[in-house]
């Protein structure tokens, strides 16, 4: 009797931390539930082979609709980025073994394998927002802030995607290929082949969400 008192009193106490919470919850009003992305377009403005050796670059707008979950009353965003992400192979990692030369002169140069160099959102444009205030159950300013930090994780992880998607790497592996071999050329190296490292280079920190 005194151990089922003394769980009682335990989990009494438990309900009164947050009893607001606790009621709520009763009856499906979660505070914690989880965002859910029900519309979401990406549209391709145009990909551009860049003046640097290693880069290239495609822009994307890129359109996402979120709601809420929970059982409160609605809760919607719409929100639209432009977005734009370069890939390249970085010329610092060819080292004086990955060229070898020939003895009719010519060049096999290893090329470190193309990679994500940097993923940007700019400023969010909320096309449509929604929102019910109720005293108590719905702080729209908490819910639509939640809802557009969700909003933004998934823009950045489309747009991550769609790179792969239109193979912005083996592009931007080409114009390394080309832009070393007119530079060769121009030194007198006719002969130019490529290899590709087998090694696999993750994207740049800018790709991922904190």
């Amino acid at each position: 009797l005194a151990c089922m008192a003394l769980v009682m009193t335990f989990e009494f106490a438990s309900f009164l931390r947050d009893p607001l919470d606790n009621f709520l919850e009763v009856f499906g009003f979660d505070a914690n539930s989880e965002p859910e992305v029900v519309d979401s377009r990406t549209i391709v403005l145009g990909i551009q082979e860049m003046a640097m050796l290693q880069t290239a670059s495609g822009d994307l707008l890129i359109s996402k609709t979120v709601v809420d979950t929970g059982a409160a009353p609605d809760a919607e965003i719409t929100v639209s980025y432009i977005g734009r992400v370069t890939a390249g192979v970085d010329l610092a990692l060819v080292t004086a073994d990955s060229i070898v030369a020939n003895e009719s002169g010519g060049l096999t140069i290893t090329l470190p394998p193309a990679q994500l160099t940097g993923c940007y959102l700019g400023k969010p444009d909320i096309v449509q927002r929604s929102c019910t205030d109720v005293p108590l159950v719905q702080d729209c300013g908490k819910i639509v802030e939640r809802l557009q930090d969700e909003a933004y994780d998934r823009a950045l992880e489309e747009l991550r995607e769609t790179a792969y998607e239109l193979e912005l790497l083996d592009l931007a592996y080409q114009e390394a290929e080309s832009r070393i071999y007119e530079l060769l050329k121009n030194l007198g190296y006719t002969d130019v082949s490529f290899q590709v490292s087998d090694e696999v280079l993750p994207p740049n920190e800018t790709c991922f969400s904190d």
